[in-house]
């Protein structure tokens, strides 16, 4: 089976070993996962590395097994265990209104009140297309444009004639630093991804062309400025979801949703 030397140029060995749980989870689409073989396939340190914790992995599957003990094939958790994971899954699936109208510290709530930014309506649930743009950004996939190499615009310019719109991403300021870029998905949609280095851990930007509305995520209305910012909680990230025109916005972060707001309110002042 012949590789493409392209393919194979995007991948470094510190990318692969930094995704390589994404990898052997099968997280990875079919592009990142052509890149990740065709490197494997020139590459004996990093096979041998992959090999390695695929085996490390299986063995663990195993110990655990056999530790939860034989009542079946795959074993069993305790009932303890498996009644405390039954009750964190039920709080999580608690619609986003009934948890936004839980008790709050009388600090918190004189906080909310002097603040700028305005929550207009609350809704329940996670939009499966936020979902997938969280995982896409926690498999920390490898990028195809380095701004410590070329520099932050022609980051920008890279994504020139790859996509059938041009990508403009908000101006965060100097709090968040631009890493690079790679082309991605969302879901079926086309996106550029766009990985950003905070003073506390880093942000995702996925930016997708939306003429029909179809990116309409569930999730907290919040008003920055003259936008409508929707912000939802997935799979322990906060993201901000905002629209420009025909293009959507979706930022994906570790922030709390206080450095957040703040995040994208100034980007949008």
């Amino acid at each position: 089976m012949s590789i493409d030397p392209n393919i194979a140029a995007v991948m470094d060995c510190s990318e692969i070993e930094r995704s390589v749980d994404a990898y052997l989870d099968g997280e990875f689409d079919t592009q990142e996962r052509a890149e990740t073989d065709a490197h494997l396939a020139v590459c004996p340190r990093c096979r041998e590395w992959v090999g390695g914790r695929s085996a490390v992995r299986s063995a663990l599957r195993a110990s655990l097994r056999d530790a939860m003990g034989a009542a079946t094939p795959a074993g069993r958790a305790p009932e303890a265990l498996r009644a405390r994971v039954r009750a964190a899954l039920a709080h999580e699936r608690r619609p986003l209104w009934r948890r936004a109208l839980a008790p709050l510290p009388l600090g918190a709530v004189a906080a909310a009140a002097a603040g700028v930014l305005v929550v207009l309506a609350t809704h329940g649930g996670v939009d499966a297309l936020v979902d997938d743009a969280v995982r896409r950004h926690n498999s920390d996939p490898p990028l195809e444009v380095i701004a410590a190499s070329v520099g932050p615009e022609a980051v920008l310019s890279w994504f020139d004639g790859k996509l059938d719109f041009r990508p403009v991403p908000p101006r965060f300021g100097g709090d968040a630093r631009l890493v690079g870029g790679r082309l991605s998905h969302v879901r079926e949609w086309p996106a550029a991804y766009m990985r950003y280095a905070l003073p506390r851990g880093q942000a995702g930007l996925f930016i997708i062309d939306d003429p029909d509305g179809r990116f309409a995520p569930a999730g907290r209305e919040v008003r920055v400025g003259p936008h409508l910012v929707r912000i939802v909680a997935s799979r322990g990230y906060n993201v901000a979801v905002w629209r420009r025109n025909e293009i959507v916005y979706s930022l994906v972060s570790d922030l709390d949703e206080a450095a957040l707001f703040q995040l994208v309110k100034a980007a949008e002042r």
